[in-house]
């Protein structure tokens, strides 16, 4: 009984330390931590990409903005400004029902803290919307692709007639 145990545990030992090296060395053979690497490297650069902020976004705005109480649709594109990205030109185009016309808007949009969860930006612009027009406006983004705002405008109308107007709209990063 005690040959037995000594042999079996002598069996185990040399089964042990002889398959360790050949693990060892037929990982190695077959370029298996080549292949790890380059994993590791693919999805370093892709967590960079999806960090990076985006150069442009194209969207659709829904407001208020107009004379009448209606809900207008509109354009909307956003460019970058510089390679930090905390301020971007936007520029959009709604149509105004109640006017049967066309409002257009350049503006300059600052995000002065992009580090918070939900980014908060503020901007002004000009444009025309039945004549010279300016806005300042202040909005966040709650989602990637999706954002809310407040707006005044120098145009008669808005909640309780002082010219203050929401906005909220879909994006599509570029």
């Amino acid at each position: 009984m005690k040959i037995r145990s000594v042999s079996a545990a002598v069996l185990l030992l040399v089964l042990a330390l002889g398959s360790v090296p050949v693990l060892a060395n037929g990982l190695g053979s077959q370029g298996i931590e080549q292949d790890r690497i380059d994993l590791f490297l693919a999805s370093q650069r892709l967590l960079d990409e999806e960090r990076r902020p985006p150069h442009m976004k194209v969207g659709m705005v829904v407001t208020t903005l107009g004379t009448s109480s209606e809900v207008n649709v509109g354009a909307r594109v956003e460019t970058a400004l510089g390679q930090q990205r905390y301020a971007s030109l936007v520029t959009e185009i709604i149509y105004l029902k109640g006017e049967n016309g066309l409002a257009g808007f350049a503006s300059i949009k600052v995000v002065p803290l992009p580090d918070l969860a939900v980014p908060v930006y503020i901007g002004a612009g000009a444009g025309y919307a039945d004549g010279f027009r300016y806005q300042v406006f202040a909005g966040f983004e709650f989602a990637k692709n999706f954002f809310a705002e407040a707006r005044y405008v120098n145009l008669p109308g808005g909640i309780a007639g002082r010219g203050l107007h929401l906005a909220a709209g879909v994006q599509f990063l570029f």
